[in-house]
Formats: C-alpha cells, structure tokens, sequence
C-alpha cells in the first residue's frame, strides 16, 4: 500500500475544496500522488501516469478521515519488447487522515492493490 503525508495550513477548512485544489501538476502534492499511483500499477509494465483528476471526495469530520477516487491516464511501456500501450480512464481509490494539530493529511493508497515485492526479482 502506499502511503504519504502533505503539511498544509488549510486543514482546518473543508477538506473537501482543498483536495480539489490541491492536486495540481508540477505542485508536489501532485507529484507524490503520481510517484505513489506509478508505484502501484508497475506490475503492469513501466507506468507513466499521464492526467490525472480527483472526485469523488468523501470527508467525515467527526472521525477526521476521508477518501476520493483517482482518475487516470496511464502509457505503459516495455523496453524488452520495445512496445508502448496507453490506457485511460483507469481509477486508484485513496484514503486520507487529516490531523489539525499538526496540519498535516495523511494518504493511503488502496489495501487492495497489487505491491511489488523485493521478492519478485527473483
């Protein structure tokens, strides 16, 4: 599973909006959520994630958790084969903790997704 954290001053406002506007290419929450979504799908070949949206935003401020939906465009590509496949429209599911007192949102990527392990080298 991936994981990451992001500090912003923002917590305390509604993490809805902010998810929204805090994903933007070139910004390095943006970058974080590729790396780690590009972790994810590497089982499938050499991922480059391509666009990106956010929705499906959910927050429960009671328990301060949350979670959104990741739409994506992704190129895979394998060297060995010298070959190239774009597929679109592909979804990660996320999950977040914002923590107030230290302004900081916790990311987790799905359980559920394919991880690769050291192991597999071998």
């Amino acid at each position: 599973m991936e994981s990451f954290e992001i500090k912003t001053e923002d917590t305390a406002n509604n993490p809805e909006s902010l998810l929204a506007d805090l994903f933007h290419p070139g910004n390095r929450a943006y970058e974080l959520l590729k790396s780690s979504i590009a972790r994810e799908f590497r089982p499938n070949g050499a991922p480059d994630v391509t666009r990106m949206t956010v929705d499906r935003i959910k927050y429960d401020s009671a328990t301060s958790k949350g979670s959104f939906r990741v739409l994506l465009d992704i190129t895979y590509t394998f060297g060995c084969e010298d070959l190239v496949t774009q597929k679109n429209n592909e979804t990660s599911e996320w999950t977040f903790l914002v923590n107030t007192d230290s302004g900081t949102i916790t990311f987790s990527g799905s359980p559920y997704a394919d991880s690769r392990s050291t192991a597999d080298e071998f």
